[in-house]
């Protein structure tokens, strides 16, 4: 039997990272988040607040962006919220037209929930303004380092999503 160490260098799986390689990753990831997060809230809560939306209803659209078309069930899952509480979360969406309701082609009783144009531009530009807080950050690093760890999280996305490799 392995003492607590030793497993904790020991890979996951046949070529895999050992505990200890992803540890120190995650706390260099936890260093570099730290540094971003603040950028990235305060360009989040100015969107939030110009939309007059909640954090959980801009989560609902990123769910929506991602997985589309979606039951409210299946938002509920996904969005943690109770059946109720995404119904009506639903509902302001595509009250503000930030999403619509359509037709299951499957299930003619079941409505299925799909963000609209003005709903995915607001996503959209949050997205720019995350990626913009990364640009600013790292705008004083020299390229060459900028470019090494682009290509190191690519190589890990790849890893960890295969099939999501363009996301």
């Amino acid at each position: 039997m392995m003492d607590a160490d030793a497993q904790a260098r020991a890979p996951h799986s046949e070529g895999g990272a050992s505990r200890e390689a992803a540890a120190q990753l995650g706390q260099e990831m936890r260093r570099l988040h730290k540094l971003i997060s603040s950028r990235v809230l305060l360009n989040m809560q100015d969107e939030l607040q110009d939309h007059d939306l909640s954090f959980t209803q801009m989560a609902a659209l990123h769910q929506l962006r991602a997985r589309a078309p979606l039951t409210v069930t299946a938002l509920s899952e996904c969005a943690r919220l109770s059946l109720p509480a995404a119904s009506h979360l639903v509902e302001r969406l595509v009250r503000r037209g930030l999403a619509e309701r359509r037709e299951n082609p499957d299930n003619r009783r079941e409505k299925l929930v799909v963000p609209t144009a003005q709903g995915l531009d607001i996503v959209t530009r949050m997205d720019g303004q995350f990626t913009e807080a990364y640009v600013s950050a790292l705008s004083s690093v020299p390229a060459e380092k900028v470019r090494a760890a682009s290509t190191a999280i690519h190589d890990l996305l790849t890893d960890l999503a295969p099939s999501q490799e363009n996301a």
